[in-house]
């Protein structure tokens, strides 16, 4: 004998078998999962849908999860610490640029005159030979940050676009490509309009 009832969160009439009562089953209208009734609270009515029961009767296996399962959004994880990483390296390099303002400043007019009308590939080369091919410490790591910076910030970006095809952690996705595209515009616009 079945037991017929109201789903509790779509009202549509559906029943389960006599041995699902008080157990949880998914309603075959809007897939939430509820808790079958002891007994039928709906008289005869015509063709009403099985419920699809959670756990099996007795010591079975137990069934497959439910094709209506959220699914994870690894892509958005990685964007959003993408992100992070990236805010961070910038924020260690603004550091590192404020303690040495003053010797960045004495770096760039050193490189202006050693370089006169070439390129600061070739002016930066011409530095390091007059210094024993070394730069300061503070400076590598300076644009070693910079670089990571940069690297992470386009993978971001490009994981929190993909990212955004799911609908889980859509928010998280976002997040990333707006900060990510912002980071990306402020450097992008840095370097095109600091040269001026």
């Amino acid at each position: 004998m079945a037991i017929r009832f109201q789903c509790p969160a779509c009202a549509q009439p559906i029943e389960v078998d006599e041995g699902w009562a008080n157990r949880a089953v998914a309603c075959p209208y809007c897939r939430k999962t509820v808790t079958a009734p002891g007994e039928s609270t709906l008289g005869d009515l015509a063709a009403i849908p099985m419920a699809t029961p959670i756990s099996p009767v007795g010591a079975g296996a137990p069934y497959p999860p439910p094709a209506y399962a959220p699914r994870s959004n690894p892509l958005a994880v990685v964007a959003a610490v993408l992100t992070g990483v990236t805010i961070g390296m910038l924020l260690v390099s603004g550091v590192i640029f404020d303690r040495h303002a003053l010797e960045f400043a004495e770096l760039e007019r050193e490189f202006r005159e050693l370089g006169g009308d070439t390129s600061p590939i070739n002016a930066m080369m011409e530095y390091a030979r007059k210094h024993g091919n070394r730069f300061p410490p503070w400076l590598m790591t300076f644009s070693f940050l910079n670089l990571g910076a940069v690297v992470t910030c386009l993978t971001g970006l490009i994981c929190g676009l993909l990212a955004l095809r799911r609908r889980a952690r859509r928010a998280w996705a976002l997040l990333s490509v707006i900060a990510c595209g912002g980071i990306a515009a402020w450097v992008g616009l840095g370097l095109v309009f600091g040269g001026r």
